[in-house]
């Protein structure tokens, strides 16, 4: 008897004292911490694309930086979300240069795609100076503390409007 009662107490011991096991994979029912607001700023941006591919399509003088943020799936890797910039609309079509590399995708710095619409998180235009669209940046800036916000302005060589 007494046998039995130190093997009950040291498969106790030892449970209590394992690892509690851990869901690493999100289930159906599990909370995967959705960005509410980022999702709001991509439906935003995905919204008025077409303001982004009329205004493209009309020349502007003072039209410095034209750019999508777009969302790329590499094969076993978690989506990347990069800026393809110099972006023109011709026939229907987005095309632009990627701002990173993806080896995965066989894409690198600088190379020249066609961009799935439905792919598009983001748009941004800076015209005379001023940023429109970005929808992502401004909620972005809205999260820095106030240094960071100041570093951040003065990397940039166009307006932060709201």
């Amino acid at each position: 008897m007494q046998c039995r009662v130190w093997a009950v107490l040291f498969c106790l011991l030892l449970m209590a004292c394992s690892a509690t096991p851990i869901n690493i994979l999100p289930t159906p029912t599990s909370n995967t911490n959705v960005d509410i607001e980022m999702q709001a700023a991509f439906q935003k941006a995905r919204s008025t694309l077409d303001v982004f591919t009329t205004k493209i399509q009309t020349p502007h003088p003072n039209r410095t930086y034209v750019a999508v943020k777009v969302r790329f799936f590499p094969p076993d890797a978690l989506p990347q979300d990069i800026w393809v910039d110099g972006v023109t609309y011709q026939a229907g079509e987005l095309r632009g240069n990627v701002g990173d590399d993806i080896p995965s995708l066989h894409l690198s710095f600088g190379k020249n795609i066609i961009v799935p619409t439905k792919d598009i998180l983001d748009w941004m235009l800076v015209e005379d100076g001023k940023l429109m669209g970005g929808y992502t940046i401004h909620l972005a800036f809205s999260r820095m503390t106030p240094d960071e916000k100041v570093r951040f302005l003065k990397t940039l060589d166009y307006l932060l409007d709201p």
